[in-house]
């Protein structure tokens, strides 16, 4: 039974460790990939892009319109009096609340009928100018879909960056868990390794009676235990790098073995508090994004404020109607100076303004419930990268006593086993010195792993991820 049970657990081992393709990638690749390749990225570049069309979309309000038509008039139960005419209507609406619109018209008789002085070509030409006087003549009224059109094209970009600060947080933690899981790896390998050689020399011993057959139980039993914690850790390595594949959108990687090219990362004190705090202020995306909400807002105000205004509009027109036998001289007959000069005002309100009020109303509460949230942001923010700090340090602290600890029971498995060999101790305080240190071995590895998450989640925290990692292109 012995011999079949390391049989099979060799072939595991075996299986785990070199049936699949080494794969080595770095931190970069890793986070290159993420960023390139993740779909969820994609779905909110093409966000960012319906905003875009949304703002050009506004752009082409102010743009000249042209109305072109042609028909044919005639009078009931009569062939003869016929008439084909055609127009062409230019309009633009500008920022300032002035309206423009040229128009020209032709009217012709059927070439066949004769031609008679009433009824020859008829042209008509006009020009009309309207300009708003109250409503509609603040540009930044007018123009405030536009920029709110402009703002949620910021709002998409940091919605953009936010998710991809999480997405480069997320793929740079799982790096280093993996990281942690092959140092984890090959410690209980090395376990293994120091239980087997344990092994095999009381064996020996026992052969030549300097033991007893019970001591042999105890260290089988840990050679057992020690295959057990390997085959779990194995299978945690599989599956942190089932995560990192999925984080990068690599399916090509499922069946190959990723071993992280960086295998040291620098440990170094954080920057002080109050640059983590300035930071915050100026990039985290929430941030920015709760900014850009109370513009939006006041530009929701600014519009709903030039609706309580009545609407005056002053409007100057000039048109004149040419007639002729002929096409050419109809338009020659424009040297006339002879036309129709209109002008004046118009005025149209609402009796009560209710509803226009009611609109101010709501956008000014809006914008007030925007800035107190903001306010609160600050106060969460300013939480979050205070304690995202105090973990920095303190992690830091615990990789020094980590060292500490895995040297002092390095000392401690050496003496035990001079004293093994001197026969001055058991097989037992030997496994038990070797679990300490292996304990400690590991801790320090996640000690170290511990710190430079504590950072990424710092970076994460103040909301310069993405400039630490040259992925600022997302703003």
């Amino acid at each position: 039974m012995k011999k079949v049970t390391i049989t099979l657990f060799t072939i595991l081992t075996l299986n785990y460790l070199y049936a699949s393709e080494v794969f080595s990638l770095s931190l970069e690749e890793v986070l290159t990939n993420a960023v390139q390749k993740n779909p969820v990225i994609k779905i909110e570049s093409l966000r960012t892009d319906a905003a875009h069309t949304i703002y050009r979309e506004n752009m082409y309000r102010y743009e000249p319109q042209v109305q072109m038509g042609v028909g044919r008039s005639s009078v009931m139960n009569s062939s003869d009096n016929q008439n084909y005419n055609a127009s062409l209507q230019l309009t633009e609406t500008l920022p300032t609340g002035t309206n423009i619109e040229l128009r020209g018209s032709v009217e012709a008789p059927r070439q066949t009928q004769v031609l008679e002085p009433q009824r020859g070509y008829q042209n008509r030409l006009g020009f009309t100018v309207t300009q708003s006087l109250l409503q509609g003549l603040n540009p930044n009224a007018n123009l405030a879909p536009l920029r709110k059109a402009r703002i949620d094209i910021s709002l998409r970009k940091e919605e953009l960056a936010g998710y991809a600060q999480r997405l480069l947080a997320d793929t740079e933690r799982a790096y280093w868990e993996l990281l942690l899981s092959k140092r984890e790896l090959t410690i209980h390998e090395q376990s293994l390794e120091l239980a087997k050689r344990l092994l095999y020399e009381s064996e020996e011993r026992l052969r030549v009676g300097r033991i007893a057959a019970l001591d042999l139980a105890t260290i089988r039993a840990e050679v057992s235990e020690r295959k057990r914690h390997l085959i779990d850790a194995q299978t945690a390595y599989l599956q942190r790098q089932y995560r990192l594949v999925h984080l990068m959108n690599t399916p090509e990687l499922w069946d190959t073995k990723i071993v992280p090219a960086d295998t040291i990362f620098e440990v170094v004190k954080p920057d002080s508090l109050h640059y983590h705090l300035k930071a915050a202020k100026k990039f985290r995306p929430d941030l920015r994004q709760a900014n850009a909400l109370v513009d939006k807002g006041e530009l929701d105000v600014i519009h709903t404020r030039d609706g309580l205004l009545p609407k005056l509009d002053f409007f100057i027109s000039m048109h004149g109607t040419s007639y002729s036998q002929s096409f050419s001289e109809a338009m020659r007959s424009y040297s006339d100076p002879s036309g129709v000069i209109e002008g004046g005002l118009t005025l149209s309100f609402p009796v009560t303004q209710g509803g226009a009020r009611e609109r101010h109303r709501r956008a000014q509460l809006s914008k007030e419930q925007l800035c107190l949230s903001i306010e609160n942001m600050v106060r969460l923010i300013e939480y979050e990268v205070r304690s995202a700090y105090a973990e920095v340090n303190r992690a830091y602290k615990q990789i020094e006593a980590a060292s500490v600890t895995e040297s002092l029971q390095k000392e401690k498995l050496r003496a035990e086993e001079e004293k093994f060999a001197a026969g001055k101790s058991t097989g037992f305080l030997v496994l038990q010195a070797q679990r300490d240190l292996i304990g400690a071995q590991i801790e320090k590895a996640r000690a170290r792993v511990a710190f430079s998450n504590s950072v990424t989640d710092l970076y994460l925290k103040d909301g310069t991820l993405l400039e630490r990692r040259g992925v600022d292109s997302m703003r």
